[in-house]
């Protein structure tokens, strides 16, 4: 509004002229002059109707003037703003805007407060409010009328809009509330719930859901149109009323109140919107399925409010039905079958929930509901230990991981190491005690494990408590023993001597490649940095050995042949490994290992010696001769075997004794003609080689030196001339003349050896290479070997047990039998598992000896 102004008033609601004039002074009588009212007035400043004189409010000091509060009203919706001077009918006049500091003007703004003084104010007659509601609500009944059916009012929506905004400011809205919230309740309960019902029956579930869906998608446009009308109403009041709900939830509201809330459409619109599900679930689509449809019915039970209270138990009810018929079917099957069912279906009710727009709540129930229907009450088909062996043994890892996330949705992980103890415990059994395949045992327990890792990391996710099952698993079978002829009759566990031949294998330099490994992966690394990853594999195994008494003395045995025949591969291996055994059994384990390293360095400087001496220096053989000097404490303990040693090498041997006693007084030397080996030249028809023997070997072809060409010698002559046993001798001539490189002949032909037998030297003998190894038999292991060296161990186990028992009987002097048998087994861990029956064994032998003895009460006593 503009400060001094003036405007006449036109009933045809067209724009005012709007003209300045000059300010009276304060002094000076204003000039009456009929003036207009430029703002809207609302009836309570309207003054009552009286005689049409003219009235005049001076702004004189000695009067107070009148001030009326600036109202402003907000306006609002699909027409916006009426014409300037446009107000309550029959109220005229006009308004002059001062300010409180007479000093002031407008062009200083925020200086106080406004005042409104009205001048002339021209009354008429007071306009009659019922009459004039009745002829808006007329207008309002006629246009809802058109709405319900369909159509477009007859009046414009500004025209109901103002009519809105006139009543309401009235303070009619209450009223026009009352009226607009009876009329649509007739039309809801009325004409759209009659239409729905009549049309639900004979329906489906889900048609019926359908029409419901419609009608409400209709009902919403029409609220949109109503609320356009009523918007002055909606805004004014409604949205501040605690009474009266806005246009929205009055639609709302009366929707779930007369559509929803029938006894008819009720049960019809949950299980139609149940049956969209269902029909998701069976895949049985057949017309029924429309997810859009199903979406909408999502979308109405959210705004109507009803998620909760009424679709969301039907959906977990019948969900509970379907969870327990699924898996009652499901479950005849196979395991495999029933995980990679449980969890498609898993998927697709996640994927449906997030789809449809399910509840959180929602979602965490029905997840609960599968889980405990399908993993939970199911525990026993999920863990069942033949069908996860089936899994374990088929290599069925993919299944095996999604087995492993159902049962972790429970905490029930757990229950599948039954199962893989047993697999890994069985096929462990079955690689150890395979004689067959014997000779390749650690390289099939490698990949095992490489297997039974593979599993736990990919399919169990790296849990703890299978990781453990697995280290117990392997302990299990590995020390397990059992009476083999291999093991000399005893129950020594086969896995420490098979790991300890395997080591040998890799130092001697023929490890094989990797388990898992291409050949271009190894191809980029050196053979020592191969040859370290393998031997930290083997020592991967050989942890699980509780009782490394076998794994040692088997070491031992072959270290010492690596050594005395120089086969080792390299130098830095083998202090390496032995580091590594070191590290891994204490230094304890390792005395007598470096013992025999610190010899071979020592009677390296002693052979050294002898060469260098005046005796030797003055004769010039005709042929090398190395001599190694071994403590017998620290090296294996070798039997005597008698041969007839050439009278050359006889006479070296004779001098460096008698140079070795002249340094130490008072030691003997022993010496092991089995351990030796030699070079020889051979000159055969073709060419001249040089073959690298052993001591036997070479004592048997130098016999043929002094035979014509064409001669031979019968089984029984060699034996004479050599002094050999008759194994021994059998297998010398076994590798010269029935294996790969035949420098002898026999007679008759064939692999066996026997008395009758004649051989002759092969002097056309022909190969490419010019120097030979020839299989030295004596330098491996045979079974008598092994099998004395087990027996060996057992020995000494047994010993070590009884000392065991009369440790713990010197301590306790009384003892159970009990309590006896627990102690010797925690303190002999290191020999590995003792049998509760060979610890009794032991305690008889004991008793019999006078150790200890039986008391009245069933106890034992020692015997001081």
């Amino acid at each position: 509004m503009q400060q001094n102004s003036r405007g006449d008033t036109e009933q045809s609601g067209k724009r005012q002229s709007i003209g300045k004039r000059k300010l009276p002074d304060q002094g000076e009588p204003s000039q009456p002059r009929s003036q207009t009212v430029s703002e809207r007035l609302s009836d309570r400043y309207t003054p009552e109707p009286q005689s049409h004189k003219r009235t005049r409010v001076s702004s004189s000091p000695h009067l107070p003037s009148p001030t009326v509060p600036h109202k402003m009203y907000p306006i609002s919706g699909p027409r916006i703003g009426a014409p300037v001077g446009r107000g309550v009918p029959g109220s005229t006049g006009s308004v002059r805007s001062m300010n409180a500091n007479a000093g002031q003007n407008n062009f200083t703004p925020y200086t106080g407060a406004r005042k409104l003084v009205v001048k002339n104010l021209r009354v008429g007659p007071r306009l009659d409010q019922e009459s004039y509601f009745d002829k808006v609500w007329s207008q309002f009944d006629a246009a809802l009328t058109a709405i319900f059916d369909g159509k477009q009012p007859e009046t414009s929506l500004e025209e109901l809009y103002k009519g809105g905004e006139n009543v309401c400011r009235q303070d009619r809205s209450a009223l026009l509330a009352k009226k607009l919230r009876a009329r649509c309740k007739e039309f809801v309960n009325g004409q759209m719930r009659k239409n729905l019902v009549t049309r639900s029956k004979g329906s489906t579930d889900v048609d019926t859901l359908r029409s419901v869906v419609d009608a409400w998608s209709n009902w919403h446009s029409k609220l949109i149109t109503i609320r356009w009308i009523f918007y002055y109403l909606d805004q004014s009041f409604l949205l501040h009323s605690k009474e009266h709900p806005g246009i929205r939830d009055l639609g709302l509201i009366q929707f779930r109140e007369h559509i929803f809330a029938d006894a008819n459409l009720k049960p019809k619109i949950l299980k139609g919107a149940y049956d969209l599900i269902s029909a998701d679930r069976l895949g049985d689509f057949k017309g029924i399925w429309n997810s859009a449809l199903l979406r909408d019915a999502m979308d109405l039970f959210h705004k109507l409010d009803v998620y909760v209270s009424d679709f969301e138990p039907l959906f977990l009810s019948e969900s509970q039905k379907f969870a327990t018929n699924w898996t009652r079917e499901q479950s005849a099957g196979s395991l495999e079958s029933y995980v990679e069912d449980t969890r498609s279906l898993l998927a697709s009710e996640v994927e449906r929930c997030e789809m449809f727009a399910f509840n959180r709540n929602t979602k965490m129930k029905l997840s609960e509901l599968f889980d405990e229907t399908l993993i939970s009450q199911q525990a026993s088909l999920l863990t069942n230990d033949d069908d996860v062996l089936g899994l374990l043994r088929a290599d069925k890892k993919a299944t095996l991981k999604e087995l492993y996330i159902l049962l972790n949705r429970r905490d029930l992980t757990q229950d599948l190491k039954s199962a893989f103890q047993s697999y890994i415990i069985q096929e462990g059994e079955r690689i150890v005690f395979d004689q067959d395949k014997e000779i390749d045992m650690v390289v099939y327990l490698l990949q095992f494990k490489q297997k039974c890792d593979s599993i736990v990391a990919d399919s169990f996710d790296n849990n703890e408590g299978l990781r453990i099952t697995l280290r117990e698993a392997f302990s299990t079978f590995m020390n397990r023993g059992k009476k083999m002829e291999s093991t000399g009759g005893t129950d020594n566990p086969k896995s420490g001597e098979m790991i300890a031949k395997y080591v040998d294998r890799l130092l001697r330099g023929g490890y094989k490649l990797p388990p898992g490994r291409n050949p271009e992966e190894v191809s980029l690394v050196s053979d020592d940095v191969e040859l370290d990853r393998q031997l930290d594999q083997v020592l991967d195994l050989f942890r699980f050995v509780h009782g490394k008494n076998v794994f040692e003395a088997f070491y031992k045995n072959d270290l010492a042949r690596r050594l005395l025949m120089k086969r080792s591969a390299s130098s830095d291996a083998e202090k390496s490994m032995l580091a590594r055994l070191k590290n891994e059994c204490g230094s304890n384990f390792t005395h007598n290992l470096e013992s025999m390293f610190n010899d071979i360095d020592t009677a390296a400087e002693e052979m050294a010696a002898f060469k260098n001496s005046p005796a030797q220096m003055e004769r010039r053989s005709s042929f090398e001769f190395d001599v190694t000097v071994l403590s017998a404490a620290a090296w294996p303990s070798y039997p005597e075997v008698p041969v007839n040693v050439p009278l050359k090498i006889s006479r070296a041997m004779e001098r460096f004794e008698s140079f070795y006693k002249s340094k130490h007084e008072g030691r003997g030397l022993t010496w092991k003609h089995q351990l030796a080996y030699c070079q020889l030249n051979a000159n055969f028809d073709s060419d001249k080689k040089n073959l690298v023997v052993s001591s036997f070997q070479a004592i048997v072809l130098l016999l043929f030196n002094d035979l014509a060409e064409g001669e031979s010698l019968d089984y029984r002559e060699i034996k004479k001339l050599t002094g050999l046993s008759d194994p021994e001798l059998i297998r010398t001539l076994q590798s010269l003349a029935c294996a790969k490189y035949r420098i002898l002949t026999k007679t008759p032909k064939g692999k066996e050896v026997n008395e009758t037998d004649t051989f002759r030297y092969n002097a056309g003998f022909t190969d490419k290479q010019k120097r030979i190894k020839i299989n030295q038999i004596q330098l491996k292991e045979t079974k008598e070997e092994t099998k004395t060296t087990h027996e060996r161990v057992a020995a000494d186990r047994h010993f070590e047990t009884q000392a065991a028992i009369v440790r713990i009987m010197k301590s306790r002097k009384t003892i159970s039998h009990a309590t006896l048998i627990s102690e010797v087994i925690t303190a002999t861990k290191r020999l590995g598992a003792l049998q509760p029956a060979d610890i009794k064994a032991n305690i008889e032998k004991l008793i019999e000896k006078d150790y200890i003895e039986r008391t009245e009460d069933n106890q034992y006593s020692y015997v001081a």
